[in-house]
Protein backbone atom coordinates (compact mmCIF):
# COMPACT_ATOMS: atom_id res chain seq x y z
CA UNK A 1 0.00 0.00 0.00
CA UNK A 2 1.55 3.30 -0.81
CA UNK A 3 2.55 5.60 1.76
CA UNK A 4 0.76 9.07 2.51
CA UNK A 5 2.72 11.99 1.08
CA UNK A 6 3.73 13.96 4.18
CA UNK A 7 2.25 17.55 4.45
CA UNK A 8 5.69 19.38 4.24
CA UNK A 9 6.98 16.97 1.48
CA UNK A 10 3.08 18.48 -0.03
CA UNK A 11 3.92 21.53 0.18
CA UNK A 12 7.94 21.63 -0.89
CA UNK A 13 6.32 20.01 -4.57
CA UNK A 14 3.35 22.23 -4.66
CA UNK A 15 6.08 25.44 -4.35
CA UNK A 16 8.76 23.60 -6.31
CA UNK A 17 5.90 23.22 -9.23
CA UNK A 18 4.57 26.84 -8.94
CA UNK A 19 8.15 28.03 -9.39
CA UNK A 20 8.92 25.91 -11.79
CA UNK A 21 6.04 27.08 -14.08
CA UNK A 22 5.87 30.49 -13.17
CA UNK A 23 2.46 30.13 -11.94
CA UNK A 24 2.93 32.85 -9.06
CA UNK A 25 5.74 35.29 -8.61
CA UNK A 26 6.87 37.50 -5.05
CA UNK A 27 4.63 40.24 -4.65
CA UNK A 28 1.65 39.01 -6.79
CA UNK A 29 -2.11 39.05 -5.58
CA UNK A 30 -3.90 36.35 -6.36
CA UNK A 31 -7.75 35.14 -5.75
CA UNK A 32 -8.02 31.66 -4.78
CA UNK A 33 -11.43 30.14 -5.39
CA UNK A 34 -12.95 28.35 -2.03
CA UNK A 35 -15.89 26.59 -1.40
CA UNK A 36 -14.97 25.19 1.79
CA UNK A 37 -14.79 21.87 0.45
CA UNK A 38 -11.50 19.49 0.94
CA UNK A 39 -9.66 19.93 -2.37
CA UNK A 40 -9.85 24.52 -2.26
CA UNK A 41 -9.00 24.54 1.81
CA UNK A 42 -6.55 22.42 1.22
CA UNK A 43 -5.27 24.48 -1.49
CA UNK A 44 -6.01 28.09 0.41
CA UNK A 45 -4.28 26.27 3.07
CA UNK A 46 -0.92 25.12 1.17
CA UNK A 47 -0.38 28.23 -0.87
CA UNK A 48 -0.54 30.51 2.10
CA UNK A 49 2.00 28.07 4.39
CA UNK A 50 4.10 27.42 1.17
CA UNK A 51 4.52 31.46 -0.15
CA UNK A 52 4.21 33.95 2.85
CA UNK A 53 5.38 36.81 0.15
CA UNK A 54 2.37 36.71 -1.92
CA UNK A 55 -0.58 37.96 -1.29
CA UNK A 56 -4.21 35.56 -1.01
CA UNK A 57 -7.98 36.57 -1.47
CA UNK A 58 -10.14 33.83 -0.51
CA UNK A 59 -13.31 34.60 -2.79
CA UNK A 60 -16.55 32.19 -1.84
CA UNK A 61 -19.28 32.28 -4.72
CA UNK A 62 -22.82 31.53 -3.45
CA UNK A 63 -24.80 30.17 -6.43
CA UNK A 64 -27.83 30.32 -4.52
CA UNK A 65 -28.52 26.85 -5.01
CA UNK A 66 -28.07 25.06 -1.17
CA UNK A 67 -29.30 28.06 0.96
CA UNK A 68 -28.90 25.31 3.83
CA UNK A 69 -25.15 24.70 4.23
CA UNK A 70 -23.71 28.00 2.14
CA UNK A 71 -24.12 29.73 6.06
CA UNK A 72 -21.63 26.90 7.37
CA UNK A 73 -19.23 26.86 4.37
CA UNK A 74 -19.01 30.90 4.22
CA UNK A 75 -18.21 31.04 7.62
CA UNK A 76 -15.98 28.23 7.42
CA UNK A 77 -13.73 29.78 4.42
CA UNK A 78 -14.03 33.13 6.50
CA UNK A 79 -12.21 31.90 9.31
CA UNK A 80 -9.51 30.05 7.50
CA UNK A 81 -8.62 33.26 5.13
CA UNK A 82 -8.36 35.34 8.43
CA UNK A 83 -6.34 32.61 10.28
CA UNK A 84 -4.45 32.45 7.22
CA UNK A 85 -3.98 36.23 6.88
CA UNK A 86 -5.53 36.08 3.60
CA UNK A 87 -8.32 38.36 2.41
CA UNK A 88 -11.71 37.09 1.92
CA UNK A 89 -14.68 38.07 -0.63
CA UNK A 90 -18.31 36.44 -0.64
CA UNK A 91 -19.66 37.19 -3.96
CA UNK A 92 -23.34 36.01 -4.97
CA UNK A 93 -24.89 34.92 -8.36
CA UNK A 94 -28.40 33.72 -9.12
CA UNK A 95 -27.75 30.82 -11.39
CA UNK A 96 -31.37 29.86 -11.74
CA UNK A 97 -32.58 32.75 -13.11
CA UNK A 98 -29.52 33.02 -15.27
CA UNK A 99 -30.13 29.20 -16.42
CA UNK A 100 -33.38 29.95 -17.36
CA UNK A 101 -32.82 32.89 -19.29
CA UNK A 102 -29.81 31.44 -21.54
CA UNK A 103 -31.81 28.36 -21.53
CA UNK A 104 -28.63 26.49 -20.19
CA UNK A 105 -27.88 23.71 -17.79
CA UNK A 106 -27.49 24.68 -14.08
CA UNK A 107 -24.03 23.29 -14.06
CA UNK A 108 -23.17 24.78 -16.97
CA UNK A 109 -24.83 28.11 -15.50
CA UNK A 110 -23.13 27.56 -12.47
CA UNK A 111 -19.63 27.60 -13.91
CA UNK A 112 -19.81 30.24 -16.44
CA UNK A 113 -20.81 32.81 -13.53
CA UNK A 114 -18.08 31.76 -11.09
CA UNK A 115 -15.83 32.05 -13.31
CA UNK A 116 -17.15 35.62 -13.91
CA UNK A 117 -17.29 36.41 -10.28
CA UNK A 118 -13.94 35.14 -9.63
CA UNK A 119 -12.70 37.86 -12.40
CA UNK A 120 -14.52 39.98 -11.61
CA UNK A 121 -12.60 40.32 -7.95
CA UNK A 122 -9.12 39.88 -9.64
CA UNK A 123 -9.45 43.03 -11.45
CA UNK A 124 -11.11 44.81 -8.63
CA UNK A 125 -7.21 43.20 -6.63
CA UNK A 126 -5.67 43.87 -10.12
CA UNK A 127 -4.32 40.23 -8.81
CA UNK A 128 -2.41 38.08 -11.31
CA UNK A 129 -3.88 35.11 -11.11
CA UNK A 130 -7.35 33.12 -10.22
CA UNK A 131 -6.31 29.55 -8.76
CA UNK A 132 -8.62 27.01 -8.82
CA UNK A 133 -8.64 23.41 -6.61
CA UNK A 134 -8.72 21.25 -9.78
CA UNK A 135 -6.91 17.65 -8.76
CA UNK A 136 -5.74 14.93 -10.79
CA UNK A 137 -9.34 12.83 -10.03
CA UNK A 138 -10.86 15.98 -11.40
CA UNK A 139 -8.39 15.31 -15.05
CA UNK A 140 -9.76 12.08 -15.02
CA UNK A 141 -13.36 12.73 -14.77
CA UNK A 142 -12.71 15.99 -17.19
CA UNK A 143 -11.20 13.35 -19.86
CA UNK A 144 -14.12 10.88 -19.38
CA UNK A 145 -16.86 13.09 -20.01
CA UNK A 146 -15.13 15.55 -23.00
CA UNK A 147 -14.69 11.46 -24.62
CA UNK A 148 -18.71 10.75 -23.50
CA UNK A 149 -19.67 14.08 -24.64
CA UNK A 150 -17.73 14.23 -28.02
CA UNK A 151 -14.17 16.09 -28.07
CA UNK A 152 -11.38 16.68 -30.26
CA UNK A 153 -7.56 16.13 -29.66
CA UNK A 154 -7.34 19.60 -27.58
CA UNK A 155 -10.17 18.91 -25.58
CA UNK A 156 -8.98 15.72 -25.03
CA UNK A 157 -5.83 16.98 -23.73
CA UNK A 158 -7.69 17.79 -20.51
CA UNK A 159 -7.37 20.90 -18.39
CA UNK A 160 -4.25 22.81 -18.13
CA UNK A 161 -1.67 24.27 -15.04
CA UNK A 162 -2.03 27.80 -16.54
CA UNK A 163 -4.77 28.84 -18.83
CA UNK A 164 -4.96 32.70 -19.33
CA UNK A 165 -5.96 34.13 -15.78
CA UNK A 166 -6.86 30.32 -14.08
CA UNK A 167 -3.83 28.23 -12.66
CA UNK A 168 -4.31 25.15 -10.88
CA UNK A 169 -1.26 23.80 -8.87
CA UNK A 170 -2.96 20.73 -7.66
CA UNK A 171 -3.99 19.09 -10.66
CA UNK A 172 -0.71 16.54 -10.51
CA UNK A 173 -2.06 15.76 -7.15
CA UNK A 174 -5.02 13.71 -6.14
CA UNK A 175 -7.76 13.72 -3.67
CA UNK A 176 -6.59 11.26 -1.34
CA UNK A 177 -3.22 13.14 -0.63
CA UNK A 178 -4.85 16.34 0.31
CA UNK A 179 -8.18 14.76 2.52
CA UNK A 180 -4.50 13.45 4.07
CA UNK A 181 -3.35 16.68 4.50
CA UNK A 182 -6.03 18.16 5.97
CA UNK A 183 -6.71 15.28 8.50
CA UNK A 184 -2.63 15.50 9.47
CA UNK A 185 -2.89 19.56 10.16
CA UNK A 186 -6.63 19.14 12.09
CA UNK A 187 -7.91 21.46 8.95
CA UNK A 188 -11.77 20.79 8.87
CA UNK A 189 -13.78 21.44 5.31
CA UNK A 190 -17.45 21.14 4.79
CA UNK A 191 -18.67 18.39 2.37
CA UNK A 192 -21.11 19.62 -0.59
CA UNK A 193 -24.04 17.49 -0.54
CA UNK A 194 -25.07 18.06 -4.28
CA UNK A 195 -21.45 16.03 -5.39
CA UNK A 196 -23.85 13.13 -4.00
CA UNK A 197 -26.37 14.00 -6.99
CA UNK A 198 -26.47 11.49 -9.44
CA UNK A 199 -28.57 14.38 -11.88
CA UNK A 200 -25.18 15.49 -12.94
CA UNK A 201 -22.87 13.55 -15.24
CA UNK A 202 -19.91 14.97 -13.36
CA UNK A 203 -20.86 13.01 -10.81
CA UNK A 204 -22.31 9.78 -12.21
CA UNK A 205 -18.78 9.71 -13.66
CA UNK A 206 -16.95 10.02 -10.12
CA UNK A 207 -19.23 8.23 -8.31
CA UNK A 208 -20.02 5.24 -10.84
CA UNK A 209 -17.90 5.01 -13.97
CA UNK A 210 -14.70 5.48 -12.74
CA UNK A 211 -15.23 3.19 -9.85
CA UNK A 212 -16.25 0.51 -12.06
CA UNK A 213 -13.36 1.13 -14.19
CA UNK A 214 -11.06 1.01 -11.57
CA UNK A 215 -12.83 -2.34 -10.03
CA UNK A 216 -13.34 -4.34 -13.91
CA UNK A 217 -10.36 -3.13 -16.17
CA UNK A 218 -8.04 -0.98 -14.78
CA UNK A 219 -6.71 -0.71 -11.06
CA UNK A 220 -4.80 2.42 -11.80
CA UNK A 221 -6.94 3.93 -14.20
CA UNK A 222 -6.71 7.30 -12.45
CA UNK A 223 -2.99 7.44 -13.02
CA UNK A 224 -3.41 5.75 -17.33
CA UNK A 225 -6.08 9.07 -17.33
CA UNK A 226 -3.74 11.51 -16.01
CA UNK A 227 -0.71 10.17 -18.75
CA UNK A 228 -2.75 10.34 -20.99
CA UNK A 229 -3.40 13.61 -20.76
CA UNK A 230 0.04 14.50 -20.17
CA UNK A 231 0.79 12.60 -23.71
CA UNK A 232 -1.80 14.52 -25.76
CA UNK A 233 -0.88 18.42 -24.32
CA UNK A 234 2.54 17.64 -25.71
CA UNK A 235 1.11 16.51 -29.12
CA UNK A 236 -1.23 19.78 -28.68
CA UNK A 237 1.04 22.00 -28.03
CA UNK A 238 3.47 21.03 -31.23
CA UNK A 239 0.03 20.87 -33.39
CA UNK A 240 -0.92 24.23 -32.09
CA UNK A 241 2.50 25.49 -32.91
CA UNK A 242 1.89 24.46 -36.31
CA UNK A 243 -1.58 25.61 -37.07
CA UNK A 244 -0.38 29.02 -36.00
CA UNK A 245 2.40 29.00 -38.56
CA UNK A 246 -0.34 27.88 -40.85
CA UNK A 247 -2.66 30.53 -39.54
CA UNK A 248 -0.31 33.16 -40.79
CA UNK A 249 -0.31 31.79 -44.10
CA UNK A 250 -3.70 32.00 -44.77
CA UNK A 251 -5.55 34.33 -42.97
CA UNK A 252 -6.55 37.80 -42.94
CA UNK A 253 -7.83 40.07 -40.26
CA UNK A 254 -9.25 43.05 -41.09
CA UNK A 255 -10.53 45.83 -39.09
CA UNK A 256 -14.02 47.27 -39.45
CA UNK A 257 -16.24 49.95 -37.65
CA UNK A 258 -19.13 47.08 -36.26
CA UNK A 259 -22.63 48.07 -37.20
CA UNK A 260 -23.23 46.99 -33.35
CA UNK A 261 -20.87 47.76 -30.30
CA UNK A 262 -20.64 44.00 -29.24
CA UNK A 263 -19.95 42.66 -32.52
CA UNK A 264 -15.96 41.85 -33.10
CA UNK A 265 -14.17 45.26 -34.41
CA UNK A 266 -12.49 42.76 -37.14
CA UNK A 267 -13.28 40.28 -40.28
CA UNK A 268 -11.48 37.50 -41.00
CA UNK A 269 -10.35 36.88 -44.50
CA UNK A 270 -9.05 33.12 -45.45
CA UNK A 271 -7.34 32.36 -48.81
CA UNK A 272 -9.29 29.39 -49.97
CA UNK A 273 -6.34 28.01 -52.47
CA UNK A 274 -3.83 28.12 -49.79
CA UNK A 275 -6.32 26.69 -46.94
CA UNK A 276 -6.98 23.67 -48.91
CA UNK A 277 -3.30 22.42 -49.01
CA UNK A 278 -2.95 22.32 -45.51
CA UNK A 279 -3.07 19.05 -43.91
CA UNK A 280 -7.06 18.34 -42.84
CA UNK A 281 -5.84 18.48 -39.01
CA UNK A 282 -4.65 21.91 -39.49
CA UNK A 283 -7.37 22.95 -41.63
CA UNK A 284 -9.87 22.10 -38.47
CA UNK A 285 -7.88 23.88 -36.35
CA UNK A 286 -8.02 27.07 -38.18
CA UNK A 287 -11.61 26.91 -38.41
CA UNK A 288 -12.08 26.61 -34.84
CA UNK A 289 -9.64 29.66 -34.24
CA UNK A 290 -11.76 31.46 -36.78
CA UNK A 291 -14.64 30.87 -34.44
CA UNK A 292 -13.05 31.84 -31.66
CA UNK A 293 -11.53 35.17 -32.89
CA UNK A 294 -15.23 36.12 -34.16
CA UNK A 295 -16.92 34.96 -30.64
CA UNK A 296 -18.31 31.90 -31.46
CA UNK A 297 -17.82 29.07 -30.13
CA UNK A 298 -17.12 26.34 -32.70
CA UNK A 299 -19.48 22.86 -32.84
CA UNK A 300 -18.53 19.56 -34.83
CA UNK A 301 -20.84 20.23 -37.43
CA UNK A 302 -20.37 23.60 -38.37
CA UNK A 303 -16.49 22.89 -38.69
CA UNK A 304 -17.48 19.91 -41.46
CA UNK A 305 -19.96 22.68 -42.98
CA UNK A 306 -17.09 25.22 -43.13
CA UNK A 307 -14.79 22.61 -44.86
CA UNK A 308 -17.41 21.69 -47.11
CA UNK A 309 -17.81 25.10 -48.08
CA UNK A 310 -13.57 25.60 -48.25
CA UNK A 311 -13.01 22.80 -50.90
CA UNK A 312 -16.77 22.57 -52.69
CA UNK A 313 -18.61 25.37 -51.85
CA UNK A 314 -19.79 27.88 -54.72
CA UNK A 315 -19.25 31.81 -55.30
CA UNK A 316 -21.60 33.33 -52.82
CA UNK A 317 -22.24 30.34 -50.82
CA UNK A 318 -22.79 31.03 -47.38
CA UNK A 319 -23.45 28.83 -44.00
CA UNK A 320 -25.25 30.82 -41.06
CA UNK A 321 -23.73 30.13 -37.70
CA UNK A 322 -24.42 31.57 -34.41
CA UNK A 323 -25.74 34.88 -33.41
CA UNK A 324 -25.69 36.54 -36.84
CA UNK A 325 -22.01 35.29 -37.89
CA UNK A 326 -21.95 34.40 -41.45
CA UNK A 327 -19.00 32.53 -43.32
CA UNK A 328 -19.58 33.79 -46.85
CA UNK A 329 -17.37 32.35 -50.33
CA UNK A 330 -16.30 34.52 -52.61
CA UNK A 331 -14.04 33.65 -55.72
CA UNK A 332 -11.00 33.41 -53.69
CA UNK A 333 -11.61 33.16 -50.00
CA UNK A 334 -14.35 32.79 -47.13
CA UNK A 335 -15.13 35.48 -44.80
CA UNK A 336 -16.04 36.01 -41.13
CA UNK A 337 -18.85 38.47 -40.71
CA UNK A 338 -21.50 40.01 -38.91
CA UNK A 339 -23.54 42.05 -41.53
CA UNK A 340 -25.91 43.08 -39.60
CA UNK A 341 -24.21 42.93 -36.37
CA UNK A 342 -24.42 40.28 -33.85
CA UNK A 343 -28.03 38.98 -33.30
CA UNK A 344 -29.57 36.17 -34.35
CA UNK A 345 -30.50 36.66 -37.99
CA UNK A 346 -32.40 34.51 -40.57
CA UNK A 347 -32.26 35.27 -44.43
CA UNK A 348 -29.50 36.91 -46.92
CA UNK A 349 -27.84 40.05 -46.41
CA UNK A 350 -27.62 41.88 -50.02
CA UNK A 351 -24.61 43.85 -51.06
CA UNK A 352 -22.32 41.15 -49.61
CA UNK A 353 -18.85 41.26 -51.28
CA UNK A 354 -18.42 38.75 -54.27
Amino acid sequence: MKQPTPPTILRQRIGALITEQALMQSGDTVIVAVSGGPDSVALLHILCSTLPQLRFVAVYVDHGLRPTETGAEIELVQTLAHQLQAGFERVTVDVRTAAQQEKTSIEETARTLRYQALETMRQQYQGTAIAVAHTADDQAEELLIRLIRGSGRKGLSGMQLQNGWIIRPLLHERKETLLHYLQTQQIPFCVDSSNLERTYLRNRVRLDLLPYLQDHFNNSIHQTLHQTTQILQDEEDLLEEMADKAWQQVVIMVAIQPISPESPHHTIQIDAKEFCRCHPALQRRILEKCCWQMEARPQFRQIALLLDLLHTGQTRAEIHLSKGLRAHKTRQDVIFSYPVGKCSYRGRVEGEIE
